[in-house]
């Protein structure tokens, strides 16, 4: 995620900008600091209003007793997430938008593997759930779970699983909390064999293994 926070608002018109946003990135680990679009239920009868918020990449619902959990809940199946007790309630009312320029996946060939690059040519929102989880310190913690869906088209070659990719039609559904939720993401994982349709690859070098390494050259195509 490379794209700057003024872009972001400007695409997923945002209506208030929350603070520490993460700097430009390249290669984002799980635990690490990532920007959400997040659509909260009103309180009154107030219009909704849309933020862009940073989260921490890796679920910790309120009931958590550490935040450790969250380790184990940076991806959630888009077909058990509706019943699994860690993701249903995020899924009826705290669905998020996840922006990201791309992602990598790795391709197996026996022991070898080749790193590619899946992007378009403007930011992508992954489908997302969000929580917020108390802290010891008595400050509140935004955490984000991004959703997953059997791969399609050419990128079912390279990996059986794919992030949920929200097309910019479906955005302001999937953020309404006011939807049924099961209903929103049955809609996006049905469409996501089309979406993922518009979508580029190339391989990329295998540096990008390494969380170390965040240069944009990490996204370069391999020189043939």
């Amino acid at each position: 995620m490379a794209t700057p926070a003024s872009d972001l608002v400007a695409l997923f018109e945002i209506d208030e900008q929350g603070d520490g946003l993460p700097e430009a990135n390249w290669n984002i680990p799980p635990t690490e600091t990532v920007p959400i679009v997040v659509e909260p239920q009103p309180r009154d009868d107030s219009p909704p209003i849309r933020r862009l918020e940073a989260a921490r990449w890796g679920l910790v619902p309120a009931w958590a007793d550490d935040v450790s959990v969250g380790v184990r809940a940076f991806n959630a199946r888009s077909e058990t997430a509706a019943e699994k007790p860690m993701f249903r309630d995020a899924v009826q009312g705290r669905r998020a938008l996840v922006p990201a320029d791309g992602w990598y996946e790795w391709q197996k060939h026996g022991d070898a593997k080749t790193a590619f690059y899946i992007h378009d040519d403007a930011p992508i929102s992954f489908a997302g759930l969000y929580a917020w989880w108390k802290q010891p310190d008595g400050t509140w913690l935004l955490s984000t779970s991004i959703l997953t869906t059997a791969s399609a088209g050419e990128l079912a070659a390279i990996h059986e699983r794919m992030p949920l990719v929200v097309s910019p039609e479906m955005r302001d559904a999937w953020l309404d909390p006011s939807e049924d939720g099961e209903a929103a993401l049955e809609a996006v994982v049905a469409e996501a064999p089309q979406v993922i349709e518009s979508l580029s690859m190339h391989e990329v070098d295998r540096r990008v293994g390494n969380v170390r390494e965040t240069g944009p050259e990490l996204i370069a195509p391999v020189s043939a």
